[in-house]
């Protein structure tokens, strides 16, 4: 392996074991305190726009002049991958349950592979193809898909959740197709603000539809809410945003996309480990399925490599 493909792997498997902390958070914030996902998305985006955009232009403001094409680009990704795939999330749990809608968001390296061979003519190999399948079957596992009183979907909660996916998708597309010239904190900034501000007129809308004593801008009461939200901000979330987009400079976004999947068993073994939940048999073959389905595509790499080479030098 290259040594900058060594570095994108590690960075986007990295930022899936970073983001993998931040749902137990936002489940803790939806319990503990009964704030709506909604008021938890939009400022929690809201507060990494701050965080980068303040960063930048302090430190270097620069990065944010990259052009008005560019910015157009970023804040339609903004709303379309932040913004608008954060509130179908919500929507996808709250219509499939979490496990299902787990299982339907990572359909999404499905959707990157596909849209890379579309628009940036990469070839989809047979071993990619056979690990996106690996990795789907392994996440449905992990979270345990196969238990009757959680596998429950409609055809409305189906389109949603792929919708979720696909709105994602743009995210790694687009990241891919800017790595090499836009950093990735100006595209962190520009997509989070853009975002915050979908999900401010998502909120803004939800009132008027259905008012009632609580608004969704204004339900975080506890200052002990806001410190949780604001750690799991520039912690995780942000966390997890950074290295993923750093790693689109060195590996394709279908790779990058795969690999990420690691998150779903890294979040059930954190489960295991502070909440004492026990893992089944099947969510540990599921477990096995995603980090082969992982390491298969560079080993198949590497096979054909060194057939290649063994055939040259016969």
């Amino acid at each position: 392996m290259q040594p900058h493909a060594r570095t994108g792997y590690a960075l986007s498997a990295l930022a899936a074991v970073v983001w993998a902390s931040t749902a137990p958070g936002l489940s803790y914030l939806i319990t503990r305190y009964a704030i709506p996902g909604l008021t938890l998305a939009l400022w929690r985006d809201l507060l990494i726009a701050v965080v980068c955009a303040g960063g930048l232009l302090a430190f270097r403001p620069a990065l944010l002049r990259i052009g008005t094409r560019a910015i157009v680009q970023l804040a339609l990704t903004g709303m379309i991958s932040i913004g608008m795939y954060h509130a179908l999330w919500l929507w996808s749990v709250t219509l499939n349950g979490a496990a299902i809608a787990v299982v339907l968001i990572y359909t999404y390296p499905v959707f990157v592979a596909l849209g890379a061979w579309l628009l940036f003519r990469e070839q989809i190999t047979k071993a990619h193809i056979v690990a996106l399948a690996l990795a789907l079957a392994g996440c449905a596992l992990v979270v345990r898909a196969y238990d009757p009183a959680i596998l429950r979907i409609s055809w409305t909660g189906a389109v949603i959740g792929l919708l979720t996916a696909l709105t994602h998708t743009v995210y790694v597309l687009i990241g891919q197709r800017n790595a090499p010239s836009i950093s990735p904190w100006t595209t962190l900034a520009y997509t989070m603000i853009f975002g915050a501000l979908t999900l401010v007129a998502l909120a803004l809308a939800a009132d008027y539809l259905a008012p009632s004593t609580r608004s969704y801008l204004w339900s975080i009461e506890a200052p002990s809410a806001w410190v949780i939200l604001a750690m799991i901000a520039v912690g995780p979330t942000l966390g997890g945003y950074a290295l993923f987009t750093q790693s689109l400079r060195y590996i394709p976004g279908k790779v990058a996309g795969l690999i990420s999947v690691i998150e779903a068993p890294v979040a059930a073994l954190i489960a295991v480990t502070l909440l004492g939940e026990r893992l089944e048999l099947l969510q540990v073959v599921g477990i096995v399925l995603i980090l082969v389905a992982v390491v298969l595509p560079r080993f198949a790499a590497r096979v054909q490599q060194t057939a290649t080479l063994v055939a040259s030098r016969g």
